[in-house]
């Protein structure tokens, strides 16, 4: 018995290892079978590539995977830069593109159809299409060649696409011209804050009364400016519009149903992966001790993985530069060559306006042409949205003399769809349900529907040997609007703005044109290179930061960022007489917030009048802001409890008077509450600062200490109490971090794979470093301020020296299981950077990669 027993159980086992074993080997095969499928399409070291160049092409990589393509004459050049961005980047391009176009409904299913809709009304593809047509040569040429390498790299790899494809089924359709088009004009609704700020004021317009909204928009534009050396002007920010005519125009805005048209664009900027709001810049040029500038330059963008923008190195006997292009585009966008170095910052411009335009309430497929009552017929497009797992969807986009009728298909028609923090619709508005007296329609004007040449005038500034020669490319370039900073070999620096803004008629520009046919519509656009240029003042250096352009320019904008930034930059380049590049690199990582600082200088004698009321917890945190700089390190407590604060006064101060679905449209772009804030810490009795539910009259001392007071709740729900058994809790690092998400890691199963972090992160929106976080108050029980918005490149370029310093948060490839993925990300979190040397020719630290030979 007991030898039978033995026998069964040696039996069991025997079969139980054997199952296991063989599990075990299934598991290793699925795992190999899947990291084959999912790094096949990787480059291959030493390959050669039969294509249609004119003669053969070099690809070389350095131990990041960051290609110097060595080419014989500029065809080739862009030809493998298509090639390149193509087998790193691919799926990113074509997302980027399928958006553009209003296409993601094909791969992503239902879910995109109502974004696509919104998306196809934008018209992004028309732009494009007549925007090449109206193309220089020279650029159609730059275009073709890098849609050709595109496709060359689709044809050769058609079996070994990134996993992407396989994992949505489908494949690329050909890359052209056009696409590289759609992807520029889809950066250029990225960094047009109007879409949200317009439909924010006007609905604040439409619920509160005429006039309302000017409670809430920031009253002046300060100085530093970008074209003046003035440090302490400010200009009130003025528009053509008068008094009768703005009266006018709050009347009709009270009888149209514009709807909470933001949610749209929260939606459709989710699928973009656009989840910050103050997309800006810093940029410098600054003069070294030798008088050679150094410019180094960090764009602030959404976080997402892959990185936005791909290091590359492009040689040929007439061209030598390097720096960051953009995926889907030819040339290097920020970078430098033998002569020149070239860096940007958004102009935050209010470059779009929405327009509504009456209908015939009688006969519904009419429009009033004018103020006369000369009515047209709309015209009509039919257009079919395909959709993956489901039937077609076939919409009809309707047109004025306009432009497309945008409210016809706003996702905000579909609130079950929209993605973020959870919050209500504004009630009673519902986009697209017409009034009793006047039903309406809304159009817009967008300066990217204007015709220009941003690819000559960067193939230009790509090619210039002087600041001038740059300086006067940038004639054609449109959109979007941007502050362009130049530092030369000879010594020059300048700083030069760029693109199209409206020239606007007698409307508002702060709200949708209701006058358009009474003198308020667009009389065209200006171009922002006639306000001439900043170059080579007293200081020794250039530079913006989101700033206000200039103290006696036109209305141009009321979205600058608080001139924190630029404050800082004077601050540091004061301390940093010739900065060395160390130096720079020092200022890029600077956290100190000046905005901070100046906040707290108001606040904190309020707060010390009421210590005696305070807890032993809330003591403790007043110590800390007593004792802090205005530094956010991710080891600082005080800046965990100034952020807190700051989050809560802001709630205190708008969210009474407004509620809370107007609150969240009017934070959402996150410079507007900012700069109110700051204004309203020098007006201590403003009616704002009322709780208008209270039967008393509050002031601002009332809502500073409030808000304190729960701030320090806040804290301790989110982060527990900071004592000595706790003493690590309440630092800025642990409240404040950084994710890097890819689209795929929404879901839950791919996530941990997809998607990047978290990582501790220091700095604000108002530092240098700057890591934007929500300040919208979307739940108390929220445990972390995830960073929306970070530097999504930093590169400088001293052009004394033979080295670029570069770094991104990711790395050259776009494909999660590739070492390039993320090899730079650990750097870009230190603070530091990978060297890339200018020479045309490869030094040792590149190894020929590839080889693209004619056919």
């Amino acid at each position: 018995m007991v030898s039978g027993a033995k026998v069964a159980v040696r039996r069991i086992w025997t079969g139980f290892t054997g199952i296991s074993v063989t599990l075990v080997v299934l598991l290793l095969c699925f795992v190999y079978f899947a990291i084959r499928i999912a790094t096949r399409s990787h480059p291959e070291a030493q390959s050669e590539s039969t294509v249609a160049v004119l003669d053969s092409v070099k690809i070389y990589r350095n131990a990041f995977g960051i290609p110097h393509i060595v080419a014989k004459n500029e065809h080739d050049v862009f030809f493998a830069q298509g090639y390149t961005h193509a087998q790193d980047r691919l799926w990113q391009m074509d997302l980027w593109r399928r958006t553009g176009r209003g296409r993601t409904a094909e791969i992503f299913g239902q879910e995109g159809v109502a974004v696509d809709a919104f998306l196809r009304s934008l018209e992004i593809r028309s732009i494009a299409s007549k925007q090449a047509k109206a193309l220089s040569k020279k650029s159609r040429e730059i275009l073709q060649s890098y849609a050709d390498g595109v496709n060359a790299y689709i044809e050769d790899n058609f079996d070994n696409l990134p996993f992407e494809f396989d994992a949505l089924d489908y494949k690329p359709e050909p890359w052209s011209l056009e696409d590289c088009l759609i992807v520029g004009r889809v950066l250029s609704f990225e960094l047009s804050l109007s879409f949200w700020s317009d439909l924010a004021f006007a609905q604040i317009e439409q619920i509160k009364g005429p006039g309302a909204y000017k409670r809430y928009l920031p009253k002046s534009a300060k100085g530093p400016f970008v074209l003046d050396t003035s440090a302490a002007a400010a200009v009130k920010d003025t528009s053509t519009t008068t008094t009768a005519m703005l009266s006018r125009s709050s009347e009709s805005l009270d009888q149209s149903h514009l709807g909470s048209a933001l949610a749209t664009l929260r939606t459709v900027r989710d699928v973009l992966g656009m989840q910050g709001s103050g997309y800006g810049s810093n940029c410098w040029a600054v003069k070294s001790s030798t008088g050679v500038p150094i410019v180094a330059n960090d764009p602030h963008l959404s976080v997402s993985m892959p990185a936005k923008w791909y290091q590359i190195h492009l040689s040929t006997p007439t061209v030598n530069v390097l720096g960051l292009s953009i995926p889907g585009l030819p040339l290097v966008f920020s970078g430098r060559n033998d002569n020149l170095a070239w860096g940007f910052t958004n102009v935050m411009a209010d470059d779009m306006d929405y327009v509504l335009q009456k209908l015939d309430a009688k006969d519904p497929v009419n429009y009033y042409l004018d103020g006369s009552g000369a009515r047209k017929r709309f015209t009509y497009r039919d257009d079919t949205i395909r959709v993956k797992g489901s039937s077609d969807t076939i919409i009809s986009i309707r047109y004025t003399n306009i432009s497309s009728v945008i409210s016809d298909h706003h996702v905000a028609r579909h609130p079950e769809i929209l993605s973020g923090f959870n919050r209500p619709m504004a009630t009673g508005l519902v986009l697209g349900e017409r009034s009793k007296v006047a039903p309406t329609c809304l159009t817009f004007r967008w300066t990217a529907q204007y015709m220009s040449d941003e690819v000559l005038a960067m193939y230009t500034m790509n090619t210039s040997s002087s600041a001038s020669k740059a300086i006067a490319a940038l004639s054609t370039w449109g959109s979007p609007a941007l502050n362009f900073t130049i530092g030369s070999r000879s010594g020059a620096i300048a700083n030069v703005v760029a693109g199209n803004v409206p020239l606007r008629g007698v409307s508002d520009p702060h709200l949708p044109i209701v006058n358009v046919y009474d003198g308020g519509d667009w009389k065209g656009v200006w171009k922002l290179t006639s306000l001439g240029t900043l170059e080579n003042p007293k200081q020794g250096w250039v530079g913006t930061a989101n700033n206000p352009t200039s103290a006696s320019a036109p209305f141009i904008s009321s979205l600058y960022e608080p001139t924190s930034r630029i404050t800082r930059m004077r601050e540091l380049m004061g301390v940093y007489r010739y900065p060395s590049v160390r130096d720079v690199q020092m200022v890029q990582q600077d956290q100190q917030s000046p905005y901070a600082k100046s906040m707290m200088r108001k606040i904190l004698p309020v707060l010390e009048l009421n210590t005696k009321r305070f807890s032993a917890s809330q003591k403790q945190a007043l110590g800390l802001l007593k004792k802090w700089d205005g530094t956010f390190a991710s080891l600082d407590k005080a800046a965990s409890v100034y952020a807190t604060l700051l989050q809560r006064m802001i709630w205190y101060t708008f969210a009474d008077e407004l509620g809370q679905p107007l609150y969240y449209d009017f934070v959402q772009v996150s410079n507007l509450p900012l700069r109110r804030m700051e204004e309203l810490v020098d007006q201590p009795q403003d009616t704002l600062w009322d709780d208008v539910r209270t039967p008393v009259r509050e002031n601002m001392s009332w809502i500073v200490v409030r808000s304190f007071v729960q701030a320090v709740t806040d804290l301790q729900s989110r982060l527990g109490p900071d004592n000595e058994s706790n003493l690590k809790a309440w630092q800025w690092g642990n409240l404040h971090t950084i994710t890097f998400p890819h689209v795929f890691g929404k879901n839950p199963l791919m996530q941990p794979v997809m998607n990047v972090g978290p990582f501790d992160i220091g700095g604000s929106q108002t530092s240098l470093n700057n890591s934007e976080w929500t300040i919208a108050l979307a739940d108390s029980t929220e445990v972390r301020l995830p960073t929306k918005l970070a530097p999504s490149m930093r590169v400088i370029s001293h052009l004394a020296d033979t080295i670029q310093y570069v770094v991104v948060p990711g790395g050259s490839s776009g494909q999660p299981l590739n070492r390039h993925y993320t090899d730079q990300l650990q750097l870009w979190l230190k603070g530091g950077y990978v060297r890339v040397p200018v020479k045309p020719e490869p030094d040792v630290s590149f190894q020929l990669c590839q080889v693209l030979a004619p056919r």
